[in-house]
């Protein structure tokens, strides 16, 4: 990743997630990560992470990160089942964690990633220490087919939190406007994308040569919004016309051995499907590059960073018109299919297989440097920053 820019300018930044890497799933939110990366060219960002804990722990852990140039505090504690403890507890450690970090450089500017809790602390912030906050949400819930926003007091909460906030930044212009929907009103919304890991854009783009063409899925592994299933009937359908191709799944989750079992039961053929678990960094994106596209059949999305990987790769992309995928996935990167319509999934990623090769992959690439790059990203954080604390 680049290097740090050293400044006397910095600005000291505490993000303060929902979702984080942590020492439970280093995958937890790990677009959360990537932004605080991006961020930290230009400013100096702390993390401070608080999750009450089930099982497995019987008193407060306190653990410190320096990476990357980040330094992270999480706070791990056993999680009450009393829910008034619950949040008492939650706000006395968000103090604790708050004062700490602030004791050793003040805190400029609190970005709160994933409302709704995060929001209300936040909001508390600004309260007690008169520190400024933005919001991003990368959230689904909003969205029409989901509608798992639900509550009275989580709702206005959430409207509180939004009101009083400097900026609020969804990752796609389809979550602003669901937001808006529900109330969520503040004068100063802008779209900031997810960030692509350096990583991907590294390797020059090469012509593909595959005679069995390779096709990539790249997931959490839950079928309910993935639609996992929906890929393997067709793969299976498919197959009965063709089989020059391969389907490759990688990633894992809730349904991970549901599908497996799913697959066999559908009697594919051994050589059209792999899967491969989780894949990280190198090996991952090695996958990508040796791909020939990616296929994602989602019921319902916001705007998957993986497909934001497999532009940084060159890779067209078949995907369902969901969410806020149709902003940056066009004619030029690949396809657009109805969500519910297996016959038309048949058609289209039959048509991908013969038609793959036809997408200018440099221009795919170039379009993801010019969005989602951690310069762009980056800077794009970094000047809303200096705005707000100019005011």
């Amino acid at each position: 990743m680049f290097a740090n820019i050293m400044s006397e300018n910095k600005k000291h930044i505490l993000f303060l997630p929902r979702w984080y890497p942590t020492r439970y799933d280093s995958m937890w939110g790990l677009f959360v990560r990537k932004h605080a990366e991006a961020a930290s060219a230009h400013h100096q960002i702390s993390v401070l992470y608080i999750e009450g804990i089930d099982k497995g722990i019987d008193k407060t852990e306190i653990e410190e990160q320096h990476k990357d140039g980040i330094y992270s505090l999480y706070i791990y504690y056993p999680k009450p089942s009393n829910l008034f403890l619950y949040f008492i507890r939650f706000i006395q450690h968000f103090i604790y964690g708050f004062k700490r970090i602030n004791k050793n450089r003040k805190i400029d500017l609190v970005h709160v990633h994933i409302l709704s809790r995060m929001g209300f602390l936040a909001y508390l912030s600004k309260t007690l220490y008169s520190t400024p906050y933005v919001i991003t949400e990368h959230w689904s819930r909003y969205l029409p087919r989901v509608k798992t926003f639900s509550g009275k007091t989580r709702i206005a909460l959430t409207r509180l939190a939004v009101k009083n906030a400097s900026a609020v930044m969804p990752v796609t212009k389809n979550l602003e406007v669901a937001m808006k929907s529900y109330g969520l009103k503040n004068p100063y919304y802008k779209v900031i994308p997810n960030v692509v890991d350096d990583l991907f854009f590294t390797n020059a783009i090469s012509p593909k040569t595959n005679i069995i063409k390779r096709i990539i899925h790249v997931s959490t592994f839950e079928d309910r919004s993935k639609n996992i299933s929906g890929i393997l009937k067709t793969v299976k359908t498919l197959s009965e016309k063709r089989q020059d191709f391969k389907m490759i799944f990688i990633g894992n989750g809730i349904d991970f051995d549901k599908m497996k079992s799913l697959a066999k039961n559908l009697h594919i053929d051994k050589h059209l499907i792999e899967f491969t678990g989780v894949l990280e960094r190198k090996a991952l994106v090695t996958q990508y590059q040796m791909a020939d596209f990616m296929l994602i059949n989602s019921h319902y999305e916001n705007m998957p960073v993986v497909i934001n990987e497999a532009f940084a790769c060159g890779l067209a992309v078949l995907a369902t018109n969901v969410g806020g995928i149709s902003e940056h996935l066009n004619k030029y990167r690949g396809r657009l299919i109805s969500p519910n319509k297996p016959e038309e999934l048949i058609q289209e990623l039959d048509w991908m297989l013969n038609h793959c090769g036809d997408f200018n992959s440099q221009e795919i690439r170039d379009y993801a440097s010019q969005h989602f790059s951690y310069q762009k990203v980056g800077k794009e954080l970094s000047t809303l920053y200096e705005d707000i604390l100019k005011q």
